[in-house]
This record gives structure tokens, sequence and C-alpha cells, in this order.
């Protein structure tokens, strides 16, 4: 598999490859432990962006993603929230939007279990901008520079990243 070019899940999604390219770059230089804090600092925009609060799976996904990071779980514990109870809201879910959102958070919360959840979540993100903003691509390329700084500023150093833990 391609873990660059997997969109399946996605389909067809309206983005600007260039700045793909460049989340690409960067990801391929972090550690899974900064792809998880990026995934946290990312649901925590999604969520923000979209105005949807966050329903108990997503608050207990990233406590999960939380206490990965401070070595108290395996990658199971966060894994298993998007595949049980997640995955049965996303399929009871009729809003687009909604949807959109519960599918990117379940790769968000999948990232401890594999790094390119991160960068799958990113391109399910973009898909979300799209029904956001139909047809607006200056959306589209402020989305992806704004998930590059944030994968940028990911760290797992503990005296940049303690901090985001608490997202």
């Amino acid at each position: 598999m391609d873990f660059y070019a997997y969109q399946r899940p996605v389909g067809k999604i309206d983005d600007i490859p260039k700045l793909r390219d460049e989340f690409i770059a960067i990801f391929d230089e972090k550690s899974k432990e900064d792809a998880v804090i990026f995934g946290l600092l990312y649901g925590r925009r999604l969520l923000d962006i979209t105005g949807v609060p966050p329903c108990k799976e997503i608050t207990d996904s990233f406590i999960a993603m939380r206490r990965w990071l401070e070595g108290k779980t395996s990658y199971h514990e966060a894994r298993n929230i998007p595949f049980s109870s997640l995955c049965r809201s996303v399929r009871k879910e009729n809003d687009a939007l909604k949807l959109r959102l519960y599918q990117t958070m379940a790769q968000i919360s999948c990232i401890p279990h594999v790094k390119f959840h991160a960068l799958w979540a990113s391109d399910f993100a973009v898909a979300l901008v799209n029904r956001l903003y139909p047809n607006n691509m200056a959306e589209v390329r402020k989305e992806r520079k704004a998930q590059s700084e944030l994968l940028r500023y990911a760290t797992s150093d503990p005296m940049i990243s303690a901090t985001f833990r608490q997202t």
C-alpha cells in the first residue's frame, strides 16, 4: 500500500497537492509521539472551526491519546474507541458535516496505533473543509497551511510539548 496515496475512504477531494506534499515532508520527519500531539492539537482545531461540541467518544479518545503519550496505556485503548463507539456514532449520523468530522476524529484517535492515521486524518479534514466551504480553495489552502504549522510545532520534546498534552 502506498500510504501517501491512500485516499479510498475519503474519495476525491478538492485539494492543493503542493501543500499536501509540504505536509507529507514535515510528517516524514516526525515521530509517532509527535503525530499524536499533532492529532490532539488538530482535533481541537477541528472542533473549534466546525462549532461541533465534542461527544463523549471524542473526549474519551483524547484522554486515551494523552494516556498513551504518558506511557500509561497501550495504543489499543485509543484505537478501540473509534473502532467501537465512534464508528457506531458515524453510522447513525445523518448530518454530513458531523459525519465527516467523526470520520476525521476516528482517524485522529488511531494515531497511537499507526502514525499514518495522522496523514489520513489530514485528508479527511480537507474533505470536511470541502463540505464546510464548497468550491473554496482559499479555505483549503488555509487549512493545509494550518495542518503544516501544527505538525511543524508538534514535538515530543517534553519541555516544548507539556502544555499540548493537556489539550
